[in-house]
């Protein structure tokens, strides 16, 4: 009796650890799924960016060939972006902040037009200086300059930052303005509007 209960037990035993086994491997099929199409998604999206046309540079005041799409509140648009122009400071712009980390910078300011070909329309809080770059001869990025409550005095009159409350219709479009940091000696070479992680950004030369 003792030794039929212990092969009962033992078998059942057995069958528990097999059971407890598949349901391992049930348990992190799933998960290997779940980092499968993760992965695929990034092949996928880079396969996508290899089959794409290489994008073209242009010259201030092309527009884009792409549009680029700007979602606000539920609403997407979708915009055809122009880099316009961009205006150099000096080095000595920068010694009214009062601060050593500005030495050896030189302030440029980036003029870009956004219109509103497609998509939702009316829409308002489409940002695009958000998106814009600036990028020195050896396709290095630059930072651009944040001031709270404050601007350079060497500011251009008629550089306008994103004006989250404006309303856009279709067919509306709107120049934009921001501040950027350049290492004095090595001029702003390139503007840039990203489109995401996987797409290369539109591209501007300056000169």
């Amino acid at each position: 009796m003792t030794e039929g209960i212990y092969v009962l037990t033992h078998t059942r035993a057995t069958t528990m650890r097999r059971s407890a086994r598949t349901v391992a491997i049930a348990l992190a099929a799933p998960l290997l799924a779940a980092c499968g199409p993760f992965a695929s998604q990034g092949d996928g999206a880079k396969a996508s960016k290899a089959s794409e046309a290489p994008v073209k540079t242009l010259r201030l005041g092309e527009p884009s060939t792409q549009t680029k799409e700007l979602t606000h509140d539920g609403k997407t648009g979708k915009f055809t972006i122009t880099a316009q122009r961009v205006v150099v400071g000096k080095a000595s712009d920068l010694d009214e902040l009062k601060d050593e980390k500005y030495k050896g910078w030189v302030p440029v300011w980036v003029y870009v037009n956004a219109k509103l070909v497609d998509g939702d329309a009316p829409m308002t809080g489409a940002m695009v200086m958000s998106d814009v770059g600036v990028r020195t001869a050896d396709d290095v990025p630059v930072t651009r300059l944040l001031m709270m409550g404050q601007d350079l005095t060497s500011k251009p009159a008629d550089c306008e930052d994103d004006a989250p409350a404006a309303e856009w219709k279709k067919g509306d479009d709107h120049t934009r303005c921001a501040s950027y940091l350049v290492p004095e000696g090595k001029p702003a070479a390139f503007v840039t509007f990203s489109r995401g992680y996987y797409k290369e950004p539109l591209k501007w030369a300056v000169q």
